[in-house]
């Protein structure tokens, strides 16, 4: 699904419904006939439909565009400064979160005037560090970057995966860390492989993909498991699950810590109505049983200790956690117990074990909490945090005596905390030091009413010293879907623009995970249009207070967030000055036949049931674009290789923006090459890519 909230580096996730609403939908459909001769015409009236493909014809429109777009960033006179200023803040020593296996702690490290952070590993919090793997190497060399890494039980293999854009097409590799050593297993970026999990014995590991000879269109389709055994061939790997699934459903894979069980999730995000159907299994027979089916909602599971733990939103949108033990449930006993009951105050965001102990992340008022409860859901106590602000994950061993977890919120650089179960010590094992100037800066929350009512909350952060004569510069940010949470985090793109004293906002409207499910559902398929009022009622909210005004007022969004900048400007083009519209989601009659779209239909509706077809186009930006009216100035980014949200989108949006509107102001497309779905990889790359991000919202605001 679309996911994410981050200032350029945006992530993308990510049933065939049953019974009688099946039936009831089915008549809402189209006959297949009477769709296709609608479409065909829709097709022939869409004059910009030659961008969906490669043509020498979209490749001569796309060099125009981008020697425009760089043309004006050489006559911008702010970019030069901004990219010094970000490379000044950016350009540090970054350490990211610890896994640990045994006595050792693995985690990535980026070192000043390096590029991307590298792998390593050291015993313990204060030995030396040794790189195992030179991520950075590999970069600068072949512009390939490393995308995922998993180490197996005992630290003594690793996998990772490589991508050779960034994007999600990447190939799984293997070394042996203790002799040091890149073994020959390998896993084709062809088959579109995701790893799932390390046997604990270390003989090989599960990973999913797609079917053998898979049409161009279905490459993505990754619902098979397969079993890949260390020192074999590729070819050889044996086929475990999925073969009866849909192609359009999608499989996670857990093994309990002592490998006797296993846990296969199936989920599934093509219909109308997310799914998960859990299976459980056991590994000397391969017996396996399913245990939850399909019930209109999703469900996370873990084993702990011979049990299985759910972490479920059936008829809970807050979440709640239940249990069952395994021999109870492979005996056909589903004696599912709630441990830890939805509380409509927060929002359980995930859960992780440590010996008896459970520790929940929680969401209240926008805001983390990490609280401590037994394996029967007693609360015993909340994990003191220096603020407001996020917990991004809880990294541990099951059976260890330690844990870590990542800090951070709007003017508070990220820390790594370490806490020891031996003495309960809280300790840093590393904190990010940044050269700013925020210590006069302000965080505050405010609500306002939305069109209908509906309160919705915001953060403004902003100098101390600002005057509300409606003359600040003002930054919205949204993004409003798929359930993702926009919560306090430290981002550096924004602090030029915020020491230059600018106001950032950020706008938690419907369609997001905040409140739980009933608000991500109040902002999704028939409600969607409640995301854009919602962002524009906060913009109309901080004008009406005085804290700037149209004139002065730049919006942004990344992916699905892009889609709602899209269609703001769309429906109210004077809201704003400027629009930055990153990866965008625009084309809405047909954004399912691309890349990972048909995986959006949850979220958005599917084009081919008319009533949603009509919802769909009533705000899809591409088709709402007006002729003769004057737009915003609108930097549009987009990457080559994002594989996830077609660049397809931001072509015909700005082909046809150019032809019918009125263009008062700039419309720039810029296209990053060698990227995907996160944009620029690489710090110079990335820092590049906000300047101009920056840049282009200093000359338009003329700050």
């Amino acid at each position: 699904m679309l996911t994410s909230r981050v200032w350029i580096n945006h992530h993308i996730f990510p049933d065939r419904v049953q019974g009688d609403k099946t039936k009831r939908e089915d008549r809402d459909i189209f006959p297949f006939q009477i769709y296709l001769k609608f479409y065909m015409e829709k097709l022939k009236k869409d004059k910009y439909a030659f961008f969906e493909k490669n043509t020498e014809r979209t490749e001569k429109w796309i060099l125009s565009e981008q020697s425009k777009t760089t043309d004006y960033f050489k006559n911008n006179s702010y970019k030069k400064r901004l990219f010094k200023r970000l490379e000044k803040i950016k350009d540090i020593d970054e350490k990211f979160l610890p896994v640990i296996r045994g006595e050792m702690y693995f985690f990535r490290w980026r070192k000043k005037g390096e590029q991307v952070s590298s792998l390593y590993m050291q015993k313990n919090a204060k030995s030396k560090q040794e790189k195992i793997l030179d991520c950075n190497a590999m970069f600068k060399k072949h512009g390939l970057v490393v995308t995922d890494w998993t180490v197996s039980k005992t630290g003594k293999l690793l996998s990772y995966s490589v991508s050779k854009s960034g994007n999600d097409k990447s190939s799984i590799h293997v070394i042996d860390i203790q002799k040091r050593k890149n073994l020959t297993d390998f896993i084709p970026e062809e088959i579109y492989p995701e790893f799932e999990c390390w046997m604990p014995d270390e003989s090989g590991f599960y990973y999913s993909r797609n079917n053998p000879g898979t049409s161009k269109e279905d490459v993505k389709m990754q619902n098979k498991i397969y079993f890949h055994r260390i020192g074999h061939g590729f070819a050889n790997d044996r086929y475990f699950f999925g073969r009866d699934l849909s192609k359009t459903d999608r499989v996670q894979m857990k093994i309990s810590d002592d490998g006797n069980y296993f846990l296969v999730t199936v989920f599934d995000f093509a219909h109308e109505k997310e799914n998960a159907e859990i299976y459980l299994g056991i590994s000397s027979n391969k017996k396996i049983i399913r245990i939850l089916g399909k019930e209109n909602c999703l469900r996370y599971p873990v084993l702990h200790r011979n049990c299985v733990y759910i972490l479920s939103n059936k008829d809970t949108p807050h979440w709640k956690i239940e249990k069952a033990s395994v021999k109870n449930l492979l005996e056909g006993k589903k004696n599912w117990r709630v441990i830890i009951k939805e509380n409509k105050n927060r929002v359980i965001e995930s859960f992780s074990f440590i010996q008896d102990k459970m520790f929940l992340i929680t969401l209240e008022n926008v805001s983390s909490h990490i609280g401590e409860y037994t394996l029967s859901g007693k609360y015993k106590r909340n994990i003191k945090l220096p603020a407001i602000g996020t917990v991004s994950k809880i990294y541990c061993q099951k059976e260890g005596n330690e844990l870590f977890f990542a800090f951070s919120s709007f003017v508070f650089p990220k820390v790594i905390y370490n806490l020891s179960l031996k003495n309960d010590k809280l300790s840093v094992f590393f904190q990010r030091k940044i050269s700013n100037s925020l210590e006069n800066t302000t965080v505050r929350q405010h609500f306002f009413k939305s069109k209908d009512g509906v309160k919705v909350p915001m953060f403004l952060i902003h100098k101390k010293t600002i005057k509300k004569d409606g003359n600040n510069p003002l930054l919205c940010y949204g993004y409003g879907g798929f359930g993702t949470s926009l919560t306090p985090s430290f981002d550096p793109g924004i602090i030029p623009f915020l020491e230059d004293g600018g106001i950032y906002a950020e706008i938690n409207i419907r369609g997001g995970g905040e409140f739980g499910e009933k608000w991500h559902e109040a902002g999704k398929l028939f409600n969607k249009q409640n995301s854009f009022d919602d962002f524009i009622s906060g913009i109309k909210y901080l004008y009406k207070n005085k804290y700037s005004r149209p004139e002065k007022t730049a919006i942004f969004g990344w992916s699905n967030g892009g889609l709602l900048v899209g269609a703001v400007v769309t429906q109210e083009p004077e809201i704003c000055k400027v629009a930055v519209i990153g990866a965008p989601v625009l084309d809405m009659e047909k954004y399912y036949l691309f890349d990972g779209g048909r995986y959006w239909i949850h979220e958005y509706g599917n084009p081919k049931n008319k009533r949603y077809l009509e919802n769909l186009l009533s705000y899809s930006p591409y088709h709402n674009i007006q002729k003769e009216t004057s737009y915003p100035s609108m930097l549009i980014l987009s990457a080559r290789e994002d594989d996830r949200v077609h660049p397809m989108h931001a072509y015909k949006f700005v082909a046809k923006m150019r032809d019918i509107a009125r263009l008062k102001n700039p419309l720039l497309l810029r296209l990053e090459e060698k990227a995907g779905h996160s944009g620029a990889n690489g710090m110079n790359k990335s820092n590049e890519q906000q300047a101009d991000i920056l840049s282009f919202i200093y000359k338009e605001l003329r700050t």
